[in-house]
């Protein structure tokens, strides 16, 4: 190993950590690498310049933490050029500009690759969000939880996949859902929830819908619940009362997870990882037990946009407001 690894060679970047308490979220260190980059030419806009220009998302803006706002067009991420050129282009900048396209044309790629982009998306927000409260967070005391920032570690390993060669052992590190969806003159739709690791983009004709951190396990557990909807067109309502549901499983998800990381070395140039429940937990419920009463709160804040309030629904009925005909066996 060189003294000062190239950000390519496996045995220098893919062990970079930036939620090991010791990173800084200012821009001046690669996201991927870790290395120095140079805040003139390394700084990647999040949505490529096809999305903010076709989509009209140059005014478009979200709201972090601390109450300020950033458009779109200046969410960036510092990734250094090696890693760039490396892998990173392909997934930040190609694959979604071919998303743009639409879904139906998505044969050249692989779930791999959607998957990194939507945590490259995830990343993004996630980037501008620990950088706006960079010295307040006391008011944020999730990110001080070692075992939540791991999870973000494990969804930031995930984008390092772009750039270093990585192989999951037995399992999937998420669950990525693409849903077909009618003509809507909405031409596009985001969100990520930090704190349920979980992103929803609406472009092109399709939902993509995933739950970064769950390992697989809603894809795995409600599989029969997704399979009818891909045959149908889907509502933006509809799309975002599947979110709210996907949201609040992921909450619900059981953290008994344990994870073994084999980094690449001289001999192996592959990562490897492996999950595993430790004994005690084996008989434990992946879910935890459903609330209407907390769903529903969920459900609230992303069906407000629509014009519908299903928390006053429900005080007032008793019945979960929904726009989804879904199986008998529920939750």
């Amino acid at each position: 190993m060189t003294a000062n690894p190239s950000p390519l060679e496996p045995e220098g970047g893919i062990r970079f950590n930036p939620f090991d308490g010791h990173h800084r979220f200012d821009g001046t260190r690669c996201l991927i690498s870790g290395r120095s980059i140079d805040p003139a030419s390394e700084l990647r806009p999040v949505f490529p310049d096809r999305w903010i220009e076709q989509l009209g998302l140059e005014h478009q803006v979200l709201t972090l933490p601390n109450g300020t706002k950033i458009s779109y067009k200046e969410l960036q991420i510092p990734v250094h050029n090696d890693c760039w050129n490396g892998g990173m282009d392909e997934v930040a900048r190609k694959c979604a500009n071919l998303i743009l396209v639409g879904t139906d044309t998505l044969g050249w790629t692989n779930t791999e690759k959607i998957y990194q982009w939507l945590c490259w998306l995830f990343m993004g927000v996630l980037y501008a969000e620990m950088n706006a409260v960079e010295g307040q967070k006391a008011t944020h005391p999730a990110w001080k939880d070692s075992s939540f920032l791991g999870r973000y570690r494990m969804i930031h390993l995930s984008l390092q996949g772009a750039v270093y060669p990585i192989q999951y052992l037995g399992y999937d590190p998420g669950s990525v859902f693409i849903l077909p969806m009618n003509p809507t003159p909405f031409l596009f739709d985001f969100k990520t929830s930090s704190n349920t690791q979980s992103v929803s983009v609406q472009v092109g004709g399709s939902a993509i819908l995933a739950s970064l951190g769950d390992n697989g396990a809603q894809l795995a557990f409600f599989e029969d619940e997704f399979t009818p909807l891909r045959k149908i067109l889907l509502d933006p309502v509809q799309a975002d009362e599947i979110f709210a549901r996907m949201c609040y499983r992921s909450h619900l998800l059981n953290p008994v997870f344990e994870y073994g990381i084999s980094y690449a070395d001289d001999k192996d140039p592959t990562t490897w990882i492996q999950m595993r429940i430790p004994e005690q937990h084996a008989r434990e419920e992946a879910f935890q037990a459903w609330s209407d009463a907390e769903y529903v709160q969920v459900l609230d804040l992303y069906l407000a946009r629509h014009g519908y309030s299903p928390l006053s629904n429900w005080q007032e009925s008793g019945e979960i407001m929904t726009f989804l005909e879904l199986p008998a066996t529920e939750n």
